[in-house]
């Protein structure tokens, strides 16, 4: 018998990346056809990958770092019922038995009776006998370890290949990863400064008729369907903006349900930050309580954020009994059943009984405050003391003295150069958006801030503290160098990361007075002038001169344009306000080439050459391409160019390639400097 490989060899082959131990966060995965995440979701993934991995050091295992970005809730104790009921479960005599797939029908009617006590309704019911006069049954319901599997379920149900399920950004960002690895594609909506970063009803309505029309336009029927904008994601309270839609918002909630329900579009009512609402007269409304609303709403509950509960993984679904029907099957075929306790665990938090309304009442009233106040901590820690409200001055005066000392006074002066977003103050949750955009193009040790993971690495280079970034939870606003971070972690850990970030901030250098960010449709027309004038400067005395006095700005300018949205992610540009002083061109090429990156073009304008902006523009194309995976880059260019050999030359690059090129009637030998990525990587990372 011919053994060729060890199963595990084989295995570790197919599967390379596992190779490597890994401290923090796992993998978040792959496709189930394992193509390439879309794009929107492979930037989502990328963040959350070099948040939870890559920004770590080799010290991790021994060193603790400090995790602003952690999703746990306040450190307290659990609801008090939750522990009774898992303790009656625990004390059954039937614990040996298997329990049924959908979970026990008592189980199920203690949580149907809660739906119904907060306003559940279906006026248009299934014709079983069960169902009562709200419409509903135990059927309506099922639960599982964790809204995050429901999740995965939903999306695998109602989503066919094609298909978009439409989130916010802001939006919890693995959701958008498990949405697509569990077989639908992923689309945005940006969530706005103008609208205090609540969904827009009208745009909600746009963003959907322009999907679903380029769907129609690209599939045309070919595959024997159209795919279609199937459901709608709305996380309320919004996870990470902290942003409720309640009772006082019921006009904009009944718009955003009729936008939906009009288009045959799904609404996933996430509400599992419900119960930490602030406003305890507005707790976020779940949409299935809005009549005409219950069939086209697919609702989620959880223990984990609200009820101290987040190691127990619980939560259950609510909808329409065909959806859960179907929930019920692929529990069974996947895990066969959810555990008892997990359905006991959720009868103690969400029950219709008077005793569970005063406990509740007790326990979420101080819940809230403390969340409240934390809120209040925070503002002062970043934007000072005298910005808080006079009734929590003292008491954070107080906790930051214990921890901080003589230094408090510090402390409470805020971090320079750092606040919070306008018109977005957290409503209920505990995560909240740092702005640090001021900080785009300052310098530490020589290395500029230009974008989200260089401010990751300086923070975790100067001081360990990580958090995550704009991109990991698809912040609108692409210019803006965002964090979330929790202000539930324990008060000395967030006072401490708080003083030594404002610390960090001190050693910074100043900025140069221009920043590099990529190409906006209004850059074209000044792209184009400053390439045909380097051209025409440049090239002048090396490229016939009928060919540089025939190139034509009108029709360079239009070039650019027809290719914006092709290169708009391959092309940056330095800007001093709105003047280009120069941009660059890449291309991120397959790894099936020898050089698995291109610099394309490095253009400066004329008036603006020997001040650093080629260098500084080439070094940030080289962490542009290093980020996306490449590791080689090759870079042309005309062999009597002798002050770009130069240039290239001092920078690292080695002449490896030659070349003829035509350029209109006439050829020209070219040379190939090559770079090494990795080595680029090493010499200009924090």
């Amino acid at each position: 018998m011919l053994i060729k490989s060890s199963a595990i060899d084989r295995f570790l082959r197919d599967n390379p990346q596992l190779g490597e131990r890994r401290y923090g966060l796992p993998l978040v995965g792959n496709r189930i056809d394992m193509e390439k995440f879309n794009p929107t979701v492979e930037k989502i993934a990328d963040a959350i990958n070099f948040y939870g991995y890559e920004v770590r050091d080799e010290n991790i295992a021994t060193v603790k770092d400090t995790d602003l970005g952690t999703g746990n809730p306040l450190r307290c104790k659990p609801f008090p019922l939750c522990i009774d009921k898992i303790k009656e479960c625990l004390d059954d005599s039937n614990l040996y038995n298997y329990p049924y797939t959908e979970g026990d029908d008592r189980l199920r009617k203690q949580l149907l009776d809660y739906i119904e006590q907060e306003g559940f309704i279906n006026n248009r019911p299934l014709p079983y006998p069960d169902v009562d006069e709200k419409g509903l049954s135990v059927h309506n319901i099922t639960f599982m370890p964790s809204t995050s599997m429901i999740f995965n379920i939903i999306v695998n149900i109602i989503a066919r290949p094609g298909d978009v399920l439409l989130v916010t950004g802001p939006n919890y960002g693995l959701f958008t990863v498990r949405a697509e690895r569990s077989g639908a594609e992923v689309d945005i909506l940006p969530l706005e400064k103008e609208d205090n970063f609540f969904v827009n009803p009208d745009k909600l309505a746009k963003r959907i008729d322009e999907i679903n029309e380029s769907l129609q336009n690209v599939y045309n029927r070919r595959k024997g369907y159209v795919p279609r904008v199937v459901a709608f994601l709305n996380a309320n309270p919004n996870n990470p903006t902290g942003r409720v839609m309640g009772e006082k918002n019921i006009d904009l909630l009944t718009k955003i349900a009729e936008v939906c329900n009009t288009r045959g579009v799904f609404i996933i009512d996430d509400l599992v930050y419900r119960d930490i609402s602030y406003d305890k007269d507005n707790i976020a409304k779940p949409i299935a309580t809005i009549p005409g609303m219950f069939r086209n709403t697919i609702s989620l509950f959880g223990l984990s954020k609200s009820y101290g509960l987040a190691a127990i993984r619980a939560g259950f679904v609510v909808a329409d009994e065909i959806i859960i029907r179907e929930v019920v099957n692929r529990i069974f075929q996947e895990i066969d059943s959810s555990p008892t306790i997990t359905g006991y665990a959720l009868t103690g938090a969400f029950n219709n009984t008077p005793e569970r309304n005063s406990v509740y009442d007790r326990y979420f009233g101080e819940l809230r405050s403390e969340y409240i106040y934390r809120y209040q901590l925070l503002k002062a820690l970043v934007e000072g003391i005298d910005t808080v409200e006079e009734q929590y001055k003292s008491r954070i005066r107080v906790d930051v003295n214990r921890v901080l000392g003589e230094k408090e006074r510090v402390a409470l002066q805020g971090i320079p150069h750092v606040h919070f977003p306008k018109n977005l103050e957290p409503e209920s949750g505990f995560f909240a958006m740092l702005d640090f955009t001021e900080l785009k193009g300052m310098k530490y040790k020589g290395r500029i801030i230009s974008t989200e993971k260089d401010l990751l690495k300086f923070f975790y280079k100067t001081n360990r503290i990580r958090f995550l970034v704009g991109q990991s939870i698809s912040w609108p606003y692409e210019d803006e160098l965002i964090g979330r971070v929790n202000y539930a972690i324990d008060k000395e850990l967030l006072i401490n990361a708080l003083y030594k970030m404002g610390r960090s901030i001190e050693e910074l250098e100043d900025k140069e007075d221009y920043i590099i960010r990529f190409n906006k449709i209004e850059d074209q027309s000044q792209m184009a002038k400053i390439k045909i004038d380097g051209w025409r400067d440049t090239y002048d005395q090396i490229i016939a001169k009928n060919y540089l006095k025939g190139m034509d700005l009108e029709e360079q300018t239009n070039r650019f344009y027809r290719s914006f949205e092709e290169y708009k992610y391959r092309v940056l540009v330095a800007v001093r306000g709105d003047e280009v002083l120069g941009y660059s061109c890449f291309d991120p090429k397959e790894k099936s080439f020898k050089y698995d990156s291109e610099l394309e073009s490095l253009y400066i304008k004329t008036s603006e050459l020997h001040k650093g902006i080629g260098t500084a523009l080439f070094k940030e194309t080289a962490k542009q391409l290093y980020s996306q995976g490449r590791r080689t880059m090759i870079i042309w260019c005309l062999k009597d160019n002798i002050n770009a050999i130069k240039f290239y030359e001092k920078l690292g690059g080695i002449k490896a390639e030659t070349k003829m090129a035509k350029i209109g009637n006439e050829t020209y030998e070219e040379y190939g400097f090559y770079f090494d990525l990795e080595e680029i990587e090493k010499e200009g990372s924090f």
